[in-house]
């Protein structure tokens, strides 16, 4: 027999490698675990968000005892061996993800994270020695609080800037902010790259997160409302468009209709449809009750980035690389024809640099519209004028928010400053919307 037969009859034999903490256990514990075991949510004062966390255990003692699965704490809930099984409420670990715990325990339950990693048991807030990039801007209905992204925190300020509380999270980023209709309700969605997406679930007057709520191993972007404020919808880079209950967290339905990232989706104005954005080029029209494909709203051109409904009107604005913003119906005029783009009402002027943001005043005259440059213009949405050029920003605007009932409109981006404009483009105000340390200098007297 040859030394290659004896090699690849051996190779059944030989053991394993090792389970990682870090790459296997870790991830499955943000995305099934954590939106009820994480310092924002701490139940059963079980922590699961590091290593020391899940180690120190909680109310039923260690979560696992090292070298015995039989004797773990984990092992029992995740097989349903101790009631209630875990995660409550939600769907049993597959039998191959809970192999891997137990695996893991009976080889020790190493701890192989990173120590840079950051300790979410320990969660202060952040401090700031520069502006922070700004990736998500919310007005209340009643605009009298706006929100703001930071770096794990959501940041309310007043309307005129002054701030009023910082919310705590498990994200480091979040990409998008929504307010409730009734503006009881601020959520959140953004996540941790390559670890977990997360949606957080605030009550407004409380300034309590309510629920955190996990769906990927990646960040999440694009979330708004339905309009009866019972539902979220929501973009995932997993070319995912995702629907939520809001009073239990309970994910509805996933559609897979996109063929690469999604990064932006609206409901339609009574709810019944949904479109969505994404790096495939395409604004796909979709049935909100079914998740049922309908169609291409547009003609594919350039990947999709941004997008804005109409406050009265199936109508949308949408953005991206082609730097050109489009105004489209969601109603086909006519029959479809390939290629056809006859649900195009408007095409306006290119912009300097690709299309980052897109924002539809409340009254639905206007439409706002900012780059990777910096650059933000504002146009009449009727005649497809321009109105106005908003600018002093030193890079590119990831958020616009039109003031409710107001003449004005905010922006925020790369350089960390909130801007305040007139529709003309004139700035009434500018800040930044975090406090800010010096650092101290070594040797400095």
């Amino acid at each position: 027999m040859s030394k290659a037969w004896l090699v690849l009859l051996a190779l059944p034999l030989m053991a394993e490698d090792p389970v990682s903490f870090q790459k296997q256990i870790r991830p499955i514990l943000a995305r099934q675990c954590a939106a009820c075991h994480q310092p924002a949510s701490k139940q059963s004062e079980l922590l699961v968000t590091s290593y020391d966390g899940f180690l120190k255990g909680g109310r039923k003692g260690a979560a696992f005892v090292a070298g015995k699965p039989d004797e773990s704490v984990v092992v029992a809930y995740l097989t349903g061996k101790t009631s209630p099984q875990m995660p409550f409420g939600g769907k049993p670990l597959a039998a191959g993800q809970i192999d891997l715990f137990k695996r893991w325990i009976l080889e020790g339950a190493q701890n192989d994270s990173p120590s840079e990693i950051l300790d979410l048991t320990k969660l202060k807030p952040a401090v700031y020695y520069a502006p922070p990039l700004i990736t998500a801007l919310a007005y209340s209905p009643d605009g009298k609080i706006l929100a703001i992204s930071g770096y794990r925190e959501i940041l309310l300020h007043d309307a005129t800037g002054g701030l009023q509380a910082r919310l705590q999270g498990l994200s480091q980023r979040i990409h998008t902010l929504a307010f409730s209709p009734d503006g009881t309700t601020l959520v959140g969605v953004g996540g941790d790259p390559g670890r977990f997406g997360e949606v957080q679930i605030w009550d407004v007057a409380s300034r309590k997160q309510r629920q955190s709520v996990m769906l990927t191993n990646d960040t999440l972007s694009g979330a708004a409302f339905s309009p009866d404020g019972t539902k979220i919808v929501l973009c995932a880079v997993d070319k995912s468009v995702r629907m939520l209950d809001l009073a239990s967290g309970k994910e509805i339905r996933k559609m897979d209709h996109h063929e690469d990232w999604v990064y932006a989706a609206v409901f339609g104005v009574d709810g019944k449809r949904i479109v969505s954005v994404g790096r495939d080029r395409a604004a796909k029209l979709i049935d909100a009750n079914t998740g049922q494909f309908i169609e291409n709203v547009n003609l594919l051109k350039e990947p999709l980035t941004a997008i804005a409904r109409h406050p009265k009107k199936d109508w949308v604005l949408i953005g991206g690389q082609e730097r050109v913003p489009y105004l489209y119906r969601m109603d086909r005029p006519r029959a479809m024809r390939i290629a056809d783009d006859s649900t195009l009402i408007r095409k306006f002027e290119k912009q300097d640099g690709p299309i980052l943001a897109v924002a539809i005043s409340a009254d639905g005259l206007y439409g706002a519209v900012g780059s990777e440059t910096g650059d933000v213009r504002v146009y009449n949405l009727d005649t497809g004028e321009r109105m106005g050029a908003c600018g002093g920003h030193s890079g590119g605007i990831y958020s616009i928010v039109f003031q409710p009932g107001g003449k004005g409109l905010v922006t925020a981006g790369f350089d960390g400053t909130v801007r305040m404009y007139d529709l003309d483009g004139k700035m009434a105000k500018s800040f930044v919307p975090v406090p800010i340390q010096k650092r101290e200098v070594a040797g400095a007297r």
